[in-house]
């Protein structure tokens, strides 16, 4: 990567799902297409998506807990140093309890529940908010997902122990977001485009958050996701070779941007 004139221009790549005209358009013919991307350093920006201090799956945390050690807090501190913004996006609940002073001013009001619009109207909600969700309650309980003890106890902690890991704490100058309207609102007013990806969970909230892959880049941005930075929460049969991990990845590199890695954006900045 070289960077001059304000200008990170890294190595990135996405997936092909077709073909040129004169080869077969199968599946066995799709390949990776290597890119230079000449990243405007004042448009860029590095999201770290809930780096967190822990988590209820021991096995995971492990794994997250190197590679913020090892790849995201060394990334970090280089593109801050170039000058990209760098926004924290750790979860409403983390920035509620641990940052509300970044909570967007109709959350930070808020002592309880919001009353659905609907409810609030006098229109009957639907779904009902007992229907909600996988952990369905009351009449509605038959259609849910068993109530799990252990899933209990890890919100119980996570009201006690939840927020940024102490290795990634905001530092002056980075940004605390809550929502994906208050990032779009952060990035806009900087007139930022470019979102470099780093953080947790890859296969859930690197892409599912409202402030994730998926939203951003239907919002209109151009998302890089750093693949060596992250790592998703894998199945007892894919553990062995983090294949829900790879196949999110392509996911990604198929549909929602790019993907590149940390030597790559930060070998020129040491």
């Amino acid at each position: 990567m070289a960077e001059s004139q304000g200008i990170l221009d890294i190595a990135a790549r996405y997936y092909r799902v077709y073909t040129d005209a004169d080869t077969p358009c199968d599946e066995e013919n799709f390949h990776f297409v290597e890119r230079q991307l000449p990243l405007p350093v004042a448009q860029t920006a590095l999201v770290l998506v809930d780096v967190w201090a822990t988590h209820y799956i021991d096995s995971w945390l492990k794994r997250a807990a190197a590679i913020t050690a090892e790849k995201i807090l060394p990334l970090t501190t280089a593109l801050r140093a170039a000058g990209v913004t760098i926004i924290h996006a750790p979860s409403p609940f983390v920035v509620e309890r641990q940052h509300p002073e970044s909570m967007p001013t109709a959350l930070q009001a808020r002592s309880k529940p919001v009353q659905p619009a609907a409810e609030r109207a006098g229109v009957d909600e639907w779904p009902p908010a007992a229907f909600h969700g996988l952990y369905r309650t009351g009449d509605y309980a038959d259609f849910g997902r068993n109530q799990e003890q252990r899933l209990q106890d890890a919100h119980a902690r996570y009201e006690q122990e939840l927020k940024i890991s102490p290795l990634m704490q905001p530092q002056p100058g980075d940004v605390v977001i809550a929502t994906g309207e208050q990032m779009h609102e952060e990035l806009r007013s900087r007139r930022i485009l470019h979102l470099l990806y780093a953080g947790f969970a890859t296969n859930w909230c690197v892409i599912g958050r409202d402030y994730g892959m998926i939203a951003m880049q239907g919002r209109g941005y151009n998302n890089v996701l750093v693949r060596d930075a992250t790592t998703g929460v894998e199945f007892h049969d894919s553990v062995d070779e983090l294949t829900a991990t790879q196949i999110t990845i392509r996911e990604i590199e198929t549909k929602y941007g790019w993907s590149t890695t940390c030597d790559e954006l930060v070998h020129d900045l040491r």
